[in-house]
């Protein structure tokens, strides 16, 4: 039998209603009967008790399954009436706040290699810039990345190229588009042919695009895996086995708090099969790709991952990959991207050719975006009903 530990200990009710409200993560530790402790962590619903409790449980759910044990929870499973009507209340102000008085969105900034301070591209307030890779070809940078207009709210992928004296995208095109959600833009070669793999999760497989002519025309020559709900996904090849690093979402599990790996000889002929069924990766602050993998000068290899503690792309991580093979994988934090003044979150980071380039979650606090955001609120609030 499987013994968990839910958040500090404290009881059920209490860990639901402090982490939704306060803490960065939630801790999860599970104890098995011949000593071994496993720990994951996920990020709480911001916005419902009930919500939040469901995590919590599909979590657990998760486990058992994966183990074939029961699980039993350690916490008490009480908490004081005043307790409740004191989260409460924080939880319906912290609503308020956030939806109404919060507007935000995903903008693109750069950098040279080696400069600290961030330059944002322009942008216009009704649209998102998210995801940028970025790709040094014929003397230019190409930025690929996830556009999306607020009113439409289903991203596509776009290109243009960086215009570093005007500090803006020229010469923009929209180069994938589907009847469904696109974003995450991962370019890469094989057989020194360029490919994308777009995130692609609302239509349930990981796609491959390849370039029929750079930058603009781009065709969907196959699908890598189907039937599956999956999001930024990166490749890397060793010593003649191409590795697939993504993160599923499954029933216990959002699409940040684990890390999968796929291995095939030939991605572009043979299907992907997954390593093992035990994430590799169990920590909401870690497990989900944040941009291209790459290699320093003295030869490590490195994953770029996403914080998303405390809220979704909180941070950038470095991992430092230590050991990949078929049967392990193993990396260590190495250092965390520092946010821009300004910037409430940053999610993505590719570099290319001396310069960096990543994107910023920042709070329009003029009256305009305040109007229109309310505008945005009250019409989902609406719809619902």
């Amino acid at each position: 039998m499987i013994h968990v530990k839910i958040g500090q200990g404290r009881s059920i009710n209490y860990e639901i209603g402090a982490s939704c409200l306060f803490y960065d993560k939630l801790l999860l530790i599970f104890s098995f009967p011949d000593g071994k402790i496993i720990e994951t962590s996920l990020l709480p619903n911001r916005i419902s008790f009930s919500k939040n409790k469901k995590l919590i449980y599909d979590k657990i759910s998760l486990f058992e399954k994966r183990f074939n044990e029961k699980i039993i929870i350690s916490n008490p499973n009480k908490i004081l009436f005043i307790g409740f009507i004191f989260f409460y209340s924080c939880l319906i102000l912290k609503n308020l706040i956030t939806k109404f008085f919060m507007p935000n969105q995903w903008i693109i900034a750069y950098r040279k290699s080696g400069n600290s301070n961030w330059i944002k591209l322009k942008y216009k307030k009704n649209e998102l810039m998210a995801d940028p890779f970025i790709y040094y070809y014929d003397n230019k940078y190409y930025v690929f990345y996830e556009a999306l207009n607020y009113n439409v709210n289903r991203g596509y992928i776009a290109v243009g190229e960086l215009d570093t004296n005007k500090n803006k995208l020229i010469n923009v095109k929209t180069i994938i588009d589907e009847s469904y959600h696109l974003s995450f833009p991962y370019i890469f070669k094989i057989n020194d042919e360029l490919y994308i793999i777009p995130e692609s999760s609302e239509n349930n497989t990981i796609d491959l695009y390849k370039c029929i002519e750079f930058p603009h025309r781009w065709n969907k020559v196959k699908t890598l895996i189907d039937n599956i709900q999956a999001v930024d996904t990166i490749l890397v090849e060793k010593e003649g086995i191409w590795y697939l690093f993504t993160s599923e979402k499954v029933p216990g599990a959002s699409y940040g708090d684990e890390l999968s790996i796929f291995t095939t000889e030939d991605p572009l002929t043979l299907p992907f099969k997954k390593i093992s069924d035990i994430p590799f990766v169990n920590d909401i602050s870690l497990a989900r790709n944040a941009g291209a993998i790459y290699m320093d000068k003295m030869g490590g290899v490195y994953r770029v991952s996403q914080d998303c503690s405390r809220r979704y792309g909180y941070k950038v991580n470095i991992m430092k990959i230590n050991e990949l093979s078929r049967n392990v994988y193993c990396e260590e934090l190495v250092s965390k991207l520092d946010l821009p003044k300004n910037a409430i979150a940053m999610h993505t980071y590719n570099t290319s050719n001396g310069i960096e380039i990543t994107d910023l979650k920042i709070i329009n606090k003029d009256l305009y975006s305040l109007i229109i955001n309310a505008f945005r609120v009250l019409k989902r609030i609406f719809r619902k009903r």
